[in-house]
This record gives C-alpha cells, sequence and structure tokens, in this order.
C-alpha cells in the first residue's frame, strides 16, 4: 500500500471512525469478507419520510450512530447484543454541497415513544427493544427526521482505538471510580488534566453518577474532538491498520460497498467541517425513575437544523412539528401529550413501588427495563390512546407552559 493511499484511508479513519462513523474499515480493507461481516442485509430499510431512496453520492443523507454496552460480561450472562442498550446515540448529517458533517447527540434518558412497544420510554432502551431497526424508528420519529442508515459499535472499539492512538490528555471533572468494560473490576481515575488509556476515557464517558446524563453527553464530544485531534498527528499514521482490524471486529451497518465508497468521495477533504451538538431537556421524575424531558422549542430547533441539513423544509411551529409527526409517522397515537402514567412504561411504577431508593444511577439497574415486556402490556397502553382521534383537523396542541412528553 503506497503512503498516498494510505494517508487517504487514514482520513477516511479520522473523519468517519475517530468522529464517530465507524464504518470506514470496509472500504479498503484487505479482504471483502470483511464487509461481508459487519453488513446486515436484514436491516436495509427506506424511511417511510423519503419519496425516494437516496443516493450518497449526490445527496444528504443521515446515518445514526449506536454506541452499544456489550461486554463479555453480559454475554455471559444470557445478554445477546440485540438486547444491549445504547451508551451513546448520535445522529449525523452528511451534507455535500455544506461539505458538512453534523453530530446530534441524543441522550440515553430521553423520554422518547418507542413504537416497537407503543409506549414512552427511556430512547436508550429502544434498542434493547428492537435493535438498530428499533432505535432508527425511534429517533425518526421523535425528530421527524427520515434515518436513512445506522452504524452500531460495540464500546470496546472506542477504548481499544484510544490505546491504540497512544491515549488523550483529558482534564478529569471529579475523582472516578468506576466499573471497567468487562464488568469484573474497577477503574478508578483522579480529578485533574492527565493522559487516559482507553479503559479510563471509557469510563470518563460513561460515568454520570456526579452529575448528569447531558454532562455525560457534553464529555462524550469533547473527547471525540480530542480524539479527532489526536488523530490529525502524523505519528498516528502508522496505526491505522490496526484502527482498522479493531473497528472491523466490532461494528455491525445497513451500508452496502457502493454507499460507502459514495461517502468516502465526498467527505474525503480536508476542509471537511464538522459541527456538533447535544439534544437539551430537563430532568423528570416519572413513576420513581429518572428521565431527560427534551424541551419542545430545543427539540424544533435541532430538528430543523437536521431538516436543513437534508434539505427539508422547516417545521415553522408546534403544532405544524405535532401534525406532520402524527401524519407521517404515529396515524392516531399522538406524539405530544400531558404526562400520563398510563404512557410510560408500564413496567416503572410497579417495579419503582417496590424499589426503596430509585436512583439516577447506571442504567442497568434501572427497574423500568424489561428486555421482553409483556404482551398485554402494549394493549393496556395503546386501547386508550387510540380512542383519541388526532388529525390535522383537529388537532390540539398542547400549551407550552405545562408539562410534556415528546
Amino acid at each position: 500500500m503506497n503512503k498516498v493511499f494510505k494517508y487517504v484511508l487514514y482520513l477516511l479513519v479520522l473523519i468517519l471512525v475517530i468522529v464517530p462513523a465507524i464504518f470506514a474499515f470496509i472500504l479498503f480493507n484487505s479482504s471483502r469478507d470483511a464487509f461481508d461481516d459487519s453488513f446486515s442485509q436484514k436491516d436495509r430499510r427506506e424511511s417511510v419520510m423519503r419519496q425516494h431512496k437516496v443516493n450518497p453520492s449526490k445527496e444528504p443523507v443521515s446515518i445514526l450512530f449506536l454506541g452499544i454496552d456489550d461486554s463479555d460480561a453480559r454475554r455471559e450472562n444470557g445478554q445477546s447484543v440485540e438486547q444491549s442498550r445504547t451508551d451513546a446515540m448520535i445522529l449525523s448529517t452528511l451534507n455535500p454541497d455544506k461539505n458538512q458533517i453534523r453530530l446530534l447527540s441524543i441522550p440515553r434518558d430521553t423520554l422518547s415513544y418507542i413504537p416497537k412497544v407503543g409506549y414512552y420510554d427511556k430512547i436508550t432502551h429502544a434498542h434493547a427493544y428492537g435493535g438498530p431497526e428499533s432505535s432508527m424508528d425511534t429517533v425518526e420519529k421523535a425528530l421527524n427526521i427520515p434515518v436513512d442508515y445506522y452504524v452500531r459499535i460495540n464500546m470496546d472499539a472506542f477504548a481499544e482505538t484510544v490505546d491504540e492512538l497512544g491515549g488523550i490528555e483529558y482534564d478529569v471533572p471529579y475523582d472516578l471510580n468506576e466499573p471497567n468494560r468487562t464488568d469484573q473490576g474497577r477503574i478508578k481515575i483522579k480529578k485533574g488534566k492527565q493522559v487516559l488509556n482507553g479503559e479510563e476515557v471509557l469510563a470518563v464517558t460513561r460515568t454520570r453518577k456526579q452529575d448528569s446524563d447531558l454532562k455525560r453527553g457534553q464529555r462524550q464530544m469533547e473527547v471525540l474532538k480530542i480524539l479527532f485531534r489526536k488523530a490529525q498527528e502524523t505519528q498516528s499514521l502508522h496505526k491505522l491498520d490496526d484502527i482498522i482490524k479493531i473497528v472491523g471486529n466490532n461494528s455491525q451497518h445497513n451500508l452496502s460497498y457502493d454507499e460507502i465508497r459514495a461517502l468516502a468521495t465526498n467527505y474525503l477533504v480536508s476542509d471537511t467541517e464538522i459541527k456538533t451538538e447535544q439534544l437539551k431537556g430537563e430532568n423528570e421524575l416519572l413513576n420513581g425513575i429518572y428521565y431527560i424531558n427534551p424541551d419542545i422549542d430545543a427539540l424544533i430547533k435541532a430538528a430543523n437544523r437536521l431538516r436543513s441539513d437534508l434539505g427539508l423544509e422547516p417545521i415553522k411551529d408546534h403544532q405544524q412539528f405535532l401534525i406532520e409527526r402524527v401524519k407521517r409517522a404515529f396515524g392516531e397515537i399522538p406524539p405530544l401529550l400531558n404526562i400520563d402514567d398510563h404512557l410510560l412504561n408500564p413496567n416503572t411504577k410497579k417495579n419503582a413501588e417496590e424499589s426503596n431508593s430509585p436512583q439516577q444511577g447506571d442504567i442497568s439497574q434501572d427497574p423500568g427495563f424489561s428486555e421482553t415486556p409483556p404482551a398485554q402490556n402494549q394493549q393496556d397502553v395503546q386501547a386508550p390512546v387510540q380512542d383519541q382521534t388526532y388529525t390535522q383537523d383537529n388537532a390540539h396542541v398542547q400549551d407550552p407552559n405545562t408539562q410534556s412528553v415528546y
């Protein structure tokens, strides 16, 4: 492999792996088998919000990046990859005309309607309820944005990539004592600026015991930017082959070989602009469980920036936002209501009442999570909702001053 070609490869990994797209290795790996191993034909889908199949070589596209908490310890305890929750969820838009990539971080505790099960829950649970397709459907309907593709990566790849780059310098905001990635030991880190290895960086980006899910999302974006700068250092170039191998062993996606080639061609330029932001919301305690309840105005603004990237018309106000989501995705199920217990995960109230101290700790301990919700749960939730007719002619828009879920 000549130096020029390897540098092109490096740029691809830099742009589409580190920040944080994980599919670059597929295009130039020495074996086409590597592509076949990570490509999932069953997850190929065309968004219901698209009038035609998008062409990544000419049109803007969206990609949902999913970082899953899938460790060997969890697998030994019977948790499959498809039952994993997401530690990181980032919706990315790629616009060839603007020469721009936008990354929207979605907090894992965000309260969202999950179509797969028919009720509201933390958005991190969407993947556990139905894999990548469930996550794509949930994000798509929450933001009224078509989600064209997904890339799912095991967080092991994140830690191993940091190690391959020699670690990163980061100002740790407070002392940490977190489980390691195998859940079989502890990672202890002192407050202050220091060089962190992969395990330590993963602990920093996953913890939220001393702040919040929103703060964790901010730390994830900070770390990604530091990784981007670190990967730009010339001494990192010779590590490309190892990084490609790490990513290849820990990812799955629904991008075809030709689609990846098109994306690589469009975004392998040095002046590609990368913008980052985070979905905002307020902490809410519902049925004894903490959620992040998104601010509707912030939700619309974020959605409109993404819609602009994708060449779609902006949403003008609350009413249009609701009507469009109902009309395109929900049928007669209204996505914005006064908080009503029967719309939440029906397991949360019962389990929270049995718990003496519901906390905003590790999501793996959330009493509200049920990997296989009973069939009657969906019926209990949907029946009263379907009685409410919600059409463009009689749509009721909630007073923005009242409490709401989206």
